[in-house]
């Protein structure tokens, strides 16, 4: 069973791109997987590298032999080692494609030939909620809306301000004014006012601020009960995340621009983090994920996938967490379908299946997913 051809498409998906690729077998089997590019700039580059990834090294070879894929890529392509998003992005995305056609192949979900699934279903929480929200009654009146319908924690980035470009304008040269520094604070007390103690804060600082402004700004929420801060400073300084995590009680957490099992390491080893987020689409894949969660085990951490792209993408981290023993919280973005020129990319998005802030894992063959093909005319990229 060997890859013969493959499609790589961008799909304008909402408020950001989806890289997806489509490996056909000369079986006719067809797997599905995606790059974890969908925002920031780099989309395009990831989806020219996995079409170069997959002619060089894909087409021909047996579809089952996965590892042996993944390490050929990594140890041939040069700049796999040491590399970044884009880089393993595609990598990501071909891994996923193999995965899904091996299940097809097999009659058996991935998550199960991974040795999952661990439990029936994973808890989830809400991201995206908060778009066109500013002040601190915005916020707390949409988060209150949101726990309503029963998500029982909510992601926000509350260093960030309203963009039309980039929805969310993250701080630069790691600094706030004062007044933008009150707000924070206003922010997430006005929220937990409004939500109450039953229902989970989690803040995504986007490794925005130095240390000086970051650790004031922790100390005025710490009685909050904050879940936990993500990206609190640079990831690439675990030294520096560090130490906040050692001036905090709030729980440090990150991994969605760390990559492998390489970089996590650093992490792991600085005691930079208690809960780690490996994002499934861009950490090299679905067995990476798992290999990270294991070596998350020897830490005594638990795993909180970073969930940022399209349907597909809570479909594969849903695959991730039904294989890991250690999972925590997934991230979904359950008002997906109301962002300007959304497209699903799969038929039945798992997003609308929340049931009491809980996702059921998906029981069908492969990935358990059909590609949404309105979804994907007019987004071929390359075709190989």
């Amino acid at each position: 069973m060997k890859v013969k051809s493959a499609r790589v498409h961008v799909v304008p998906c909402g408020n950001r791109r989806a890289v997806i690729i489509e490996l056909e077998t000369d079986t006719g089997l067809t797997g599905l997987g995606e790059a974890g590019m969908a925002y920031g700039a780099g989309t395009t580059a990831a989806a020219e590298l996995a079409a170069e990834m997959i002619e060089r090294f894909v087409i021909g070879e047996d579809a089952s032999r996965i590892e042996r894929i993944w390490n050929t890529i990594y140890d041939t392509a040069f700049w796999t080692k040491g590399g970044g998003a884009i880089t393993f992005s595609a990598l990501s995305a071909i891994e996923h494609a193999l995965w899904d056609i091996k299940g097809k192949d097999l009659g058996a979900p991935v998550h199960s030939l991974m040795g999952g699934p661990v439990d029936d279903h994973v808890a989830v929480y809400a991201n995206g909620w908060w778009i066109g929200c500013d002040d601190a009654k915005s916020y707390a009146r949409a988060a209150a809306q949101t726990a309503a319908r029963g998500f029982n924690a909510l992601k926000l980035y509350p260093l960030g301000m309203a963009d039309p470009i980039t929805v969310v304008k993250h701080p630069v040269r790691r600094a706030l004014d004062a007044s933008a520094q009150r707000l924070v604070v206003e922010r997430c007390k006005a929220i937990r006012e409004a939500v109450g103690s039953d229902v989970a804060i989690l803040l995504d600082f986007g490794g925005g601020l130095s240390h000086h402004q970051l650790m004031t700004i922790l100390e005025a929420i710490e009685p909050l009960d904050i879940g936990f801060v993500e990206e609190p400073v640079d990831p690439a300084l675990p030294e520096a995340m560090a130490r906040v995590a050692a001036r905090t009680s709030i729980p440090i957490a990150a991994g969605e621009r760390t990559y492998t099992r390489y970089g996590f390491h650093a992490l792991f080893s600085a005691g930079a983090i208690s809960i780690a987020q490996p994002d499934v689409c861009n950490t090299g894949g679905l067995m990476e994920t798992k290999k990270i969660a294991a070596m998350a085990e020897a830490y005594n951490l638990r795993v909180a996938p970073h969930n940022y792209g399209s349907p597909l993408a809570t479909a594969i981290s849903l695959h991730a967490c039904a294989a890991i023993s250690n999972p925590l919280i997934l991230e979904i973005f359950p008002d997906f379908e109301k962002e300007p020129g959304y497209r699903p990319v799969i038929e039945e998005p798992f997003e609308a299946k929340t049931v009491d802030g809980k996702l059921a894992y998906p029981t069908g063959p492969g990935l358990g997913v059909k590609a949404d093909r309105k979804s994907l005319e007019d987004t071929l990229w390359r075709a190989i």
